[in-house]
């Protein structure tokens, strides 16, 4: 029996890690990579979320059984394998489509089963190894394609590891919580955790401070042994407090990210929150909501994961994606949603929800400063695009029919130039153009650059707006350029497939013009180890080792790298170099062959 539990662990372990590893990292960036706009983004995750909807009432409509989780990891490592040869509109919506199907089967059935095969306690232990092994520097680091084949691995290994039991062990069937107050419960724990989530991930400092590539053992260690621990307190009776213990953890983590001086507690604090409220979670529905036998246990799971899972995720990003730091009014919320089910549920546990409570005052009295002002951040970041005297510099006006096409394209329509008040068509162009500049850099690297121009172009005459930063007037500005050029994204993609280089690089000295243009990401010997490595989102490219994920061998290997370097790769922190010339290009492409193929 203890076989089958270890055996168990592992499939909950397997099903978390796909998730966390693939569904919410490598599959959005290979859907960047393949240059889907904005709105195409929006509508493969919606896809996917309501594909996990379908999938998920589909398990409990046939009724859960080993034979179904099986099913559903098969589909979930086809899916996974198969993306980075679909990550382009239409084939990146079929692999959503599936994957959430996967998952909304897998996560119902397995939830239904698990009661037949450990008890609550393994729950825990498998929840901190799914999160432990995605937080292992070597998987965290990898590149999305690396990424979506280690999401392939954990799919076969809990495909392997399904035990074949259907009847439930004998336990205490507890009713804790309604169905309506897990439902409610889970939601605000999700939202709040999927909106951190999201803030943290895209906010370079928040994240370095955090779960930055230094700290990756710790948060690994952190949630093993906090789920570890989640997992026996359920077992011995902790599961009504256990979830408002979760969200008080995680709300003093979500307050202390947004200071410098305590972001490092939040980085001990988020990975234990998220540990302790998600072994909960997947045991809610076998142990905790009063039925038995897996049918009815599959129907409670499916709509707590449908409601809390997949709804609970979706909104929280959606209502984070201007954020640049997490407001203490999501902690209120989500805290006053807390309170109001442990009071309603059981008036008898009052002390839980007088010290979520607490806590929900000591969000309302932080600091306003602390965040940036909830609102419209793109026009925010248009005033002080204009009162920052940008348009002195740089336009925002692709000339058609000219080189500005294939340096800063595609064309825009008049109407669209003309769109606004003032018109920012500019006064003269000193820097490049910057009307699609939101396809062309990411949100990290345009930061980066206002912070400190000249690191990336060495004598540059732009100022340094490290200022701008301190008030989150610099993040509104990031937005505003991100979010102006975002869709334009294929269209970079686009010209990139169809750009031929001129000329020879002879004119030009590739070494000298990596030193120039490439070691501040890269290093001087190309491993990835450049000044500034750290402090992107994910460690630049190793020219000399690989992998190499975007510019495979092959017979246009020549051509895939020239294009890299000329356009970047649009969705990533790999800008383009569109001022180069065809020849500094090629000469820029041999040196970068030369580190490839150097012993």
């Amino acid at each position: 029996m203890k076989l089958t539990a270890i055996r168990a662990a592992v499939v909950v372990a397997a099903v978390y890690g796909y998730f966390l590893i693939f569904a919410q990292f490598a599959f959005v960036e290979l859907l960047r990579a393949g240059g889907a706009s904005l709105t195409q983004e929006k509508v493969a995750l919606g896809s996917m979320a309501l594909a996990g909807f379908a999938g998920g009432f589909l398990a409990a409509w046939r009724g859960a059984s080993p034979a179904m989780v099986r099913i559903a990891l098969a589909l979930a490592a086809v899916s996974s394998v198969l993306a980075p040869f679909a990550n382009a509109m239409p084939g990146a919506l079929g692999i959503a489509i599936a994957t959430g199907a996967a998952l909304g089967v897998a996560t119902v059935s397995l939830a239904a089963m698990v009661p037949a095969w450990c008890g609550v306690a393994w729950v825990g232990l498998g929840t901190g190894l799914g999160y432990a092994v995605c937080n292992f520097p070597a998987i965290f680091t990898q590149t999305p394609v690396g990424q979506a084949y280690v999401g392939t691995g954990f799919a076969i290994a809990g495909l392997l590891a399904v035990p074949s039991l259907t009847k439930w062990r004998e336990h205490e069937l507890k009713k804790i919580f309604p169905l309506w107050g897990a439902i409610a419960l889970f939601t605000a724990l999700v939202w709040m955790d999927s909106a951190a989530f999201f803030i943290i991930q895209h906010s370079t400092d928040l994240k370095n401070g955090t779960w930055g590539t230094g700290l990756l053992w710790r948060n690994a260690a952190v949630h093993l042994s906090v789920a570890i621990a989640a997992g026996f307190w359920l077992a011995r009776g902790g599961a009504r407090m256990l979830p408002a213990f979760a969200w008080a953890i995680l709300a003093v983590a979500a307050l202390a990210v947004n200071g410098g001086s305590t972001r490092d507690l939040a980085g001990w604090l988020y990975p234990a929150g998220v540990s302790l409220y998600s072994a909960a979670l997947v045991a809610w529905p076998g142990w905790f909501s009063g039925v038995s036998g897996p049918r009815r246990a599959g129907w409670r799971a499916a709509w707590l994961f449908a409601i809390a899972g997949w709804f609970g995720s979706a909104n929280g990003i959606g209502m984070a994606q201007t954020l640049q730091r997490v407001p203490p009014e999501f902690v209120a919320l989500s805290g006053a949603l807390v309170v109001a089910v442990m009071v309603l549920s059981d008036l008898k546990h009052w002390r839980s929800a007088a010290a979520v409570a607490a806590v929900i005052l000591t969000a309302m009295l932080f600091p306003k400063t602390a965040t940036t002002p909830v609102g419209d951040a793109f026009e925010r970041g248009r005033q002080v695009y204009l009162s920052e005297g940008c348009i002195h510099c740089h336009s925002q006006y692709v000339r058609p029919d000219s080189l500005d096409v294939a340096n800063w394209g595609p064309v825009k329509s008049v109407g669209d130039v003309f769109k606004g008040e003032p018109v920012l068509i500019g006064n003269r162009r000193q820097g490049p153009d910057l009307t699609n500049v939101g396809a062309r850099r990411s949100a990290a690297w345009l930061k980066l650059h206002f912070i400190n121009p000249q690191v990336f172009v060495p004598g540059s005459a732009m100022p340094s707006y490290a200022h701008l930063f301190e008030s989150g007037k610099g993040d509104d500005l990031v937005r505003y350029l991100k979010q102006a050029g975002e869709n334009q994204m294929g269209g970079v993609v686009e010209t990139a497939s169809k750009w031929q280089p001129h000329g020879s690089a002879e004119e030009a000295d590739g070494k000298s013009l990596f030193a120039t243009n490439c070691a501040t990401c890269h290093g001087s010997n190309g491993l990835g180890n450049g000044p500034i490595s750290l402090e992107l989102a994910r460690k630049p490219a190793n020219l000399v080792a690989g992998p190499f994920a975007w510019t495979p061998a092959g017979e246009i290997l020549e051509l895939r790298v020239a294009r890299v370097i000329k356009f970047g790769l649009p969705g990533t922190d790999m800008p383009g170099h569109e001022v180069l010339t065809d020849g500094q290009v090629l000469a820029l492409r041999d040196w970068v062959l030369q580190l490839r193929a150097a012993p």
